[in-house]
């Protein structure tokens, strides 16, 4: 299927922008989506130059009624990508805080329901859910990141066979480490470390390709579930996430 009018959230940097400038083309429209409006604009007038037409909002994803607002309000959709999301973790106190967890959980989590359900209700053709390799292993360097993405594996791959019977293709991506921002401040070795330019070309071959799980790189989804087996001591030495979101 040609996707026609796309929207992306979490398109001001990273993985959102790369995937904004991969689809950005003539007769393309980009429903862009984002909390920080400078970024924002710079993504909207590089996908512009590119010949796209589009339309940028600032939204916060854990706002249920702005997400569902901006999306019923647009005026076309053929393909969601719910790309928006946050990291943290314990960092040297080695215990996540409760707003961390709160604030991971809200984005990465209640965040994607309150841009896919919506994009549901209007039977959008396909809906695209950034999850994570994170989400295979129970890593206490980044245990409300691990989970929420944990909790977005399982549910997209359950209702995926329902959706389809009402005409909607839920597509999960599983990407591994990715060169953004967020991955910046990691303290860690981050094996199989992608541009977001060639992570956004991987994830744009595997929707048009109608996969419904698209994982890369594979090796580092197969260590991920060899390394669920391990003690959660096995890991003790690896230095947390930093604390700050």
């Amino acid at each position: 299927m040609q996707y026609q009018a796309i929207a992306i959230t979490g398109a001001s940097s990273g993985l959102g922008q790369a995937l904004a400038l991969a689809y950005a083309a003539p007769g393309i429209t980009l429903h862009l989506a984002g909390r920080d409006a400078a970024r924002l604009a710079q993504t909207a007038m590089a996908a512009q130059a590119k010949g796209a037409r589009v339309r940028q909002s600032i939204a916060d994803v854990t706002n249920r009624e702005e997400m569902a607002g901006w999306v019923a309000g647009l005026e076309q959709l053929d393909l969601i990508i719910a790309n928006a999301g946050v990291s943290a973790g314990p960092g040297r106190a080695n215990r996540e805080g409760d707003e961390q967890i709160r604030r991971v959980f809200a984005t990465n989590l209640d965040g994607v329901f309150n841009t896919v359900l919506p994009a549901m209700a209007r039977r959008t053709p396909r809906i695209v859910i950034i999850g994570s390799i994170a989400g295979l292993i129970a890593l206490p360097t980044s245990p409300a990141y691990c989970a929420a993405k944990a909790a977005l594996d399982c549910w997209v791959r359950a209702a995926a066979p329902g959706a389809a019977r009402e005409g909607i293709s839920l597509t999960l991506v599983r990407p591994g480490f990715i060169r953004t921002p967020m991955t910046a401040r990691n303290p860690y070795p981050m094996p199989g470390l992608l541009d977001a330019d060639e992570a956004a070309r991987r994830i744009i071959r595997g929707i048009a390709a109608g996969r419904g799980v698209i994982t890369f790189p594979w090796w580092l989804a197969a260590l991920a579930r060899l390394g669920e087996w391990l003690p959660k001591s096995f890991f003790a030495r690896v230095p947390g996430k930093p604390a700050q979101g």
